[in-house]
């Protein structure tokens, strides 16, 4: 029942023109939860996302839409718990991320951690500027931004 249910849900929402960057998106859960009054889609338990070399997990997912021009645009997606993202040849870790499509972000909080290949980054906050293919790891007193580098 909650498959056939979830499934019933996602061909509701990608046939309602839910609109991700032009290109389509594969959201994965065992649970999803439509809050139609408050734009909103949450989905539960093992979640993966995918879209196009882009692959994102976590826990908790939450997609925020808008109604325009009769159709379902993302604004919004922030993601929660164990979040491990995958994009090319990066590979990051943090308990919270948040896509902002607008801007074409990614913030990763709590304890973030991005690999390219052996080298590392960590910071108190990570943003990824997809876009541009570059990212800034910005520090705390808690947690000073570090950077690990194998010279080759």
């Amino acid at each position: 029942m909650r498959k056939a249910l979830f499934w019933a849900m996602m061909i509701f929402l990608f046939s309602s023109g839910v609109v991700f960057a032009k290109d389509a998106i594969s959201i994965k859960a065992e649970r999803m939860e439509a809050l139609e009054t408050k734009n909103q889609v949450i989905f539960t338990g093992n979640v993966e996302v995918k879209k196009k070399d882009f692959t994102l997990y976590a826990d908790k997912l939450l997609v925020f839409y808008q109604e325009k021009n009769g159709k379902r645009e993302v604004e919004k997606l922030e993601a929660f718990g164990r979040v491990k993202i995958k994009r090319g040849n990066l590979i990051a870790f943090a308990k919270k991320a948040t896509y902002l499509k607008a801007k074409e972000e990614l913030i990763l909080e709590g304890d973030p951690v991005v690999w390219e290949g052996d080298n590392s980054v960590k910071g108190a906050r990570i943003i990824l500027y997809l876009a541009e293919d570059r990212y800034i790891a910005e520090s705390s007193p808690e947690a000073p931004a570090e950077a690990i580098i194998f010279a080759e």
